[in-house]
């Protein structure tokens, strides 16, 4: 039994290496080094992660994403209000491009590297997605009806979700996980 509690962790590590790309199953502060040390920011649950290395109970990880010039969050994708990191400093970001969207808004291409805990790091998120799934269906019904999940676009659920939260009694953890789920439906 103790081999496989040694190779478990070994074999998801070598998938996630292999597969060079990986989902954050909670926010979770990306670390500058492979330790609890400072935090450059915080990844978004369900975020995808490009994984570089492996050290320790560490991986070295990075997050490429869209950004207004100025902002402190990043998107995941272009015009897409899909929070996937959010640093304290705009400077944290490295700009790797600039892309218009449709509306000829210029947003930029931005990456961060650090370190999460390798534990956080899924293959898929599907599973990440059923707990806002569960999250959503268990708080947001419970002064109205369920809202459809289909019903509004992906840049309107965060308002919505915001505006609510404080009567659902959502964390912020919690408010994230669902956002994801009800952004990811449609798309």
């Amino acid at each position: 039994m103790k081999p496989i509690k040694a190779i478990a962790p070994l074999c998801i590590v070598a998938t996630l290496v292999c597969a060079q790309s990986a989902f954050v199953a909670q926010n979770v502060p990306l670390y500058a080094t492979a330790s609890d040390g400072s935090a450059l920011g915080e990844l978004i649950v369900a975020s995808q992660v490009n994984v570089l290395s492996q050290k320790g109970e560490f991986s070295e990880v990075e997050f490429v994403g869209f950004m207004p010039e100025g902002s402190t969050k990043a998107y995941e994708k272009i015009g897409m209000l899909m929070v996937g990191f959010e640093a304290p400093i705009p400077s944290t970001y490295k700009v790797i491009g600039q892309k218009k969207d449709e509306y000829e808004s210029i947003w930029l291409n931005v990456s961060v590297k650090g370190f999460v805990k390798t534990t956080v790091l899924k293959e898929t998120k599907v599973s990440i997605l059923e707990e806002g799934k569960a999250a959503f269906q268990a708080k947001c019904g419970t002064c109205h009806a369920l809202h459809p999940e289909g019903e509004f676009d992906a840049n309107v659920w965060p308002s919505i979700l915001e505006a609510m939260s404080p009567q659902a009694g959502l964390s912020s953890a919690e408010r994230y996980s669902i956002e994801k789920y009800l952004q990811n439906y449609k798309h």
